[in-house]
């Protein structure tokens, strides 16, 4: 097959396969968040539960809780809760939702406004956080090294204090960044 031919079979190729992978997906998803009447009713009993260790304290769950709420999984789809709650995890010290916190700030997900100044303080805090598997961290180390390029130095500075002020992640380890 000449060199034209092929190329030309991929362009027109390459569009119809994005189009079936979009037409696909949400069926897909459907398909997940539709449980029987006696699933939900227990999905929502253990979400309350999930919500009630979150509120006392369980860094985890709230941790959980947010994630859910950023998806719209188990629960109504709500961007303010979802950050609140990983804010609250985060402060509990929790590594993952540090990273969480990072990667949603980086990428503007969730209708939340990209922040670098955001993203690089949650990026230090979890690469700082010996609880995350090092798969994690090292892309905290990735997210925070990239917002820093578009941050001043002082601005780094800031954020470098703020972290050294943030609380130990769960191993006890300080929540620094470099």
């Amino acid at each position: 097959m000449p060199v034209r031919a092929r190329t030309l079979s991929i362009l027109c190729l390459g569009p119809v396969a994005v189009v079936f992978l979009l037409c696909a997906a949400p069926r897909v998803q459907a398909q997940a968040l539709s449980p029987g009447p006696e699933e939900a009713a227990a999905s929502a009993a253990t979400f309350e539960d999930l919500v009630a260790r979150a509120q006392a304290g369980d860094a985890g769950a709230a941790c959980e809780v947010g994630v859910a709420y950023l998806n719209g999984t188990r629960v109504a789809q709500d961007f303010r809760q979802g950050l609140a709650w990983l804010v609250l995890s985060s402060d509990l010290a929790f590594g993952y939702a540090r990273y969480v916190l990072a990667d949603v700030y980086s990428r503007g997900y969730a209708g939340v406004p990209i922040s670098d100044e955001n993203a690089y303080y949650y990026a230090s805090l979890a690469a700082a956080a010996s609880s995350l598997p090092e798969s994690y961290r090292q892309r905290a180390v990735k997210l925070r090294n990239a917002c820093a390029k578009r941050l001043t130095a002082a601005q780094i500075a800031s954020l470098q204090a703020r972290a050294a002020l943030a609380p130990l992640d769960a191993a006890g380890h300080p929540a620094t960044g470099q």
